[in-house]
């Protein structure tokens, strides 16, 4: 069968006479009635029972009309995609993020592209960045957001966001809260919370901590710079965190204190060197860059300090 057989079969299916489909398909119904009895010759069935005008479908038409109608789902699911591409759309786009970045920086990318590309499907999850790299590798998803990596893997690119301050939090109530900025020597403390000492973050806050002297080892270990937050906003310990994640959690129970020294932490986007970015990805990766000065707020700004605080 051709396209125009299967065009004839499926308007004779729908609209039960040989009138009713020349009218649907703007032919003669000589033409229509040709086709359909070439047809049931070439296959050797009978199609239709007539009766007067109308034609009643054998068993063996509603068979074939079954397969018919898989056949248009899948060819309208090409033209679909077709259409999808032809406005730099993919059906999906999956972004896999840390906590840091996942909190504001993501969201605000999402909303903009979605204005631009509403029907883009996005799915967005919180990862390591040991995790995110598996899933880029293996094809499970497009983007990867990530901060305070500075090795990435040979099979990665990476597309710089913008860069960031590391600040120290705390609650208002704790002794370094008294100070405007914090000295490497005042973070040699056991209450300082950690990241692990393998994952980027981790590496960063023990560097910090153990540069002067024998290294302290902290009490306490988290994943996630919110979570550190959370908990020195509870009343105990140190986070030395992200200044997106510090401004997100800032207020009455969290003090921000930046070091004395600066130390800055680079954001990415990464993506398969194997697997070419949609065009949609790419404005992706484009929108993050954009956002990452928005989305960090005040970051710029200086932390907030008491009324009498101590040299």
């Amino acid at each position: 069968m051709n396209l125009r057989q299967i065009e004839v079969f499926r308007a004779v299916m729908q609209a039960g006479s040989i009138s009713g489909a020349a009218a649907a398909l703007h032919v003669s119904q000589p033409a229509v009635s040709r086709l359909v009895r070439y047809l049931e010759v070439k296959l050797g069935v009978s199609l239709f029972e007539r009766t007067g005008s109308r034609l009643h479908p054998t068993p063996e038409a509603h068979a074939l009309k079954r397969e018919v109608d898989s056949a248009y789902r899948s060819i309208d699911r090409v033209r679909h995609y077709a259409e999808q591409l032809r406005y730099g759309v993919a059906d999906t786009l999956r972004i896999a993020s840390n906590l840091s970045t996942g909190l504001e920086l993501v969201p605000h990318a999402i909303a903009d592209i979605k204005t631009r590309l509403p029907r883009l499907h996005i799915t967005v999850e919180i990862a390591t960045h040991a995790q995110i790299t598996d899933q880029l590798l293996s094809g499970e998803c497009d983007i990867g957001v990530v901060s305070f990596v500075e090795s990435f893997h040979p099979a990665i690119n990476v597309h710089p966001i913008g860069e960031g301050e590391v600040l120290c939090a705390m609650a208002p109530t704790h002794p370094l809260a008294a100070h405007r900025r914090i000295t490497l020597d005042m973070l040699r403390r056991p209450d300082v919370i950690s990241f692990g000492h393998e994952t980027p973050h981790g590496k960063v806050v023990n560097t910090l901590v153990g540069t002067q002297g024998e290294p302290i080892t902290p009490t306490v270990d988290v994943r996630y710079a919110y979570v550190a937050c959370s908990i020195a906003a509870s009343g105990w310990g140190v986070a030395v965190v992200d200044d997106m994640t510090a401004r997100h959690c800032e207020g009455s129970r969290l003090m921000l204190r930046p070091l004395a020294r600066p130390v800055r932490y680079q954001a990415s986007a990464m993506s398969s060197a194997e697997r070419p970015l949609s065009s949609a990805g790419r404005d992706m990766v484009q929108l993050l860059a954009q956002h990452w000065e928005g989305t960090r707020g005040s970051s710029k700004k200086p932390a907030r300090s008491r009324k009498t605080p101590t040299p």
